[in-house]
């Protein structure tokens, strides 16, 4: 069974029993009034002089047969007379002369407490509410002989609750066909309510189906005012874009693997082909003893140690990606900033390199990792720019963060070569020629270490209007 089937049937059963509690509980109320009214009348009838146990009993017991008084056309209450044995003595029934209604069936032995009790016709046609009056002595004179005679006898009035069964019957098929109503409107409203309500989550199922298909663009339409069902298609929305971002990134990455497989299967295999070139030439006996042999055997080296510097830096851009937590210390950076540009004039004299540093800038960090950080950026420099670039390196503190520049007059990159300049063994020279840079590894590790301290790197500039690296590290840790 559907929830939306569950919720209508629900709602049906629910108000038809409530209907129906209220239904009962008010024919009750109305019934019990009406009784309530019926046994008032009876004690008022009780009260007028005609009506009195002692003007109906002596009659009775004197004569034993009814009362001699003219019976009037229409009696209300039934009038019933009876000795101490239980017996009728008398009896005036309820209802015209002409059409009168049956007798109440009496209990015996009448009650004695003065309280209406209900009791049924023999036939059981008709309900009664019956009074007992409490019992009298009178004495009875025979005329024939004279003898008296103590007789004792109880008058009941009997009043018919025909009225009262009449509007019970009348709220009974009211309340039936009140019920039967309520049932069926309530069916139709839950059938609407539950129909406009859950129309969201139709379109949520219809979203989520097709996103499964495959379409990732879809979305599920936000509805203001909706509540729950507007923080679950918020919930929902907010899921599906992770995930789509999730898989974008998985797909970026997996692409970068395989450029960075690519990329470092050609930086190693022009050394390799270098050294094995040199080791045929050996060994075919091209290379003798003397300056051939000698050169062959520095170029080897001059290979091996070009193999050896790559495999070190990605062996330390993998410990960089697997040390997510490390402890850090105090940094001057200002000092770090000073010495390594002191290193650049001395690697290159006749370069300029030109430090406007602010002193006393502080960080947390690893000292030896910041001071790669500084070299990377000024070999990366020296190496895509000519002869006679000057170079700028500023740091200044701004509220409290440290931000680190590297400048240089030189031709600058494209916007293209600035998006991927911090990829792994990503080169502007597609040849991968040594003349033209390194391996492609050095702005790795340096986004990789600025990462590693929270930090931020970021590349800037235009042909011709040379580049601008910006470090940004926070105060501390």
């Amino acid at each position: 069974m559907t929830i939306k089937a569950r919720l209508i049937l629900s709602t049906g059963v629910l108000l038809c029993l409530a209907t129906t509690v209220i239904s009962v509980v008010a024919i009750s109320a109305v019934t019990d009034a009406m009784t309530g009214r019926v046994d008032a009348q009876l004690r008022e009838y009780l009260r007028q002089p005609q009506n009195s146990a002692d003007t109906r009993l002596q009659p009775a017991l004197m004569l034993g047969r009814s009362s001699p008084q003219t019976s009037p056309a229409f009696q209300a209450v039934a009038v019933l007379v009876v000795d101490a044995e239980g017996n009728l003595v008398s009896a005036d029934n309820a209802g015209y002369y002409t059409d009168p209604l049956p007798l109440p069936e009496l209990p015996n032995p009448l009650p004695t407490d003065g309280k209406p009790l209900t009791a049924t016709s023999a036939d059981g046609t008709t309900d009664y509410r019956v009074l007992a009056v409490g019992a009298l002595v009178r004495v009875a004179v025979d005329p024939v002989t004279g003898e008296e005679t103590k007789v004792a006898g109880r008058l009941v009035l009997a009043a018919p609750l025909t009225e009262v069964g009449t509007v019970r019957g009348q709220l009974v098929t009211t309340m039936a066909v009140t019920v039967a109503a309520v049932l069926l409107l309530s069916l139709l409203a839950s059938w609407w309510i539950t129909r406009r309500g859950l129309r969201p989550v139709g379109d949520m199922i219809d979203t989520a189906a097709a996103i499964a298909e495959g379409d990732l663009t879809r979305r599920v339409a936000r509805r203001p005012g909706h509540g729950e069902l507007g923080r679950l298609a918020t919930a929902l929305n907010t899921m599906v874009s992770r995930l789509v971002r999730a898989i974008g990134e998985r797909e970026t990455q997996q692409e970068r693997l395989r450029r960075f497989v690519a990329d470092a299967s050609h930086e190693l295999r022009t050394p390799l082909s270098t050294i094995g070139g040199y080791a045929d030439l050996y060994e075919s006996g091209g290379a003798r003893s003397g300056p051939m042999l000698d050169r062959a055997m520095s170029r080897i080296r001059a290979e091996n140690l070009r193999m050896a510097a790559l495999v070190d830096d990605m062996l330390l851009l993998a410990r960089l990606d697997q040390e997510a937590e490390q402890v850090y210390g105090a940094c001057d950076l200002s000092r770090v900033v000073t010495d390594s540009v002191d290193d650049a004039r001395a690697v290159d004299a006749e370069r300029v390199v030109v430090a406007e540093v602010e002193p006393g800038v502080v960080v947390t960090g690893d000292e030896a990792r910041l001071r790669q950080v500084l070299a990377n950026l000024l070999a990366n420099a020296r190496l895509h720019t000519p002869p006679g670039t000057t170079v700028t390196v500023g740091l200044r503190d701004e509220g409290g963060r440290a931000v680190l520049v590297v400048a240089d007059d030189g031709p600058g990159m494209d916007e293209e070569h600035r998006a991927r300049a911090f990829d792994r063994l990503y080169r502007a020279d597609p040849s991968r020629s040594r003349a033209t840079g390194g391996s492609g590894l050095g702005l790795s590790i340096v986004a990789s270490i600025v990462a590693a301290h929270r930090g931020t790197v970021a590349m800037a500039g235009s042909p011709g209007g040379g580049t601008h690296v910006v470090v940004d590290l926070p105060p501390g840790r």
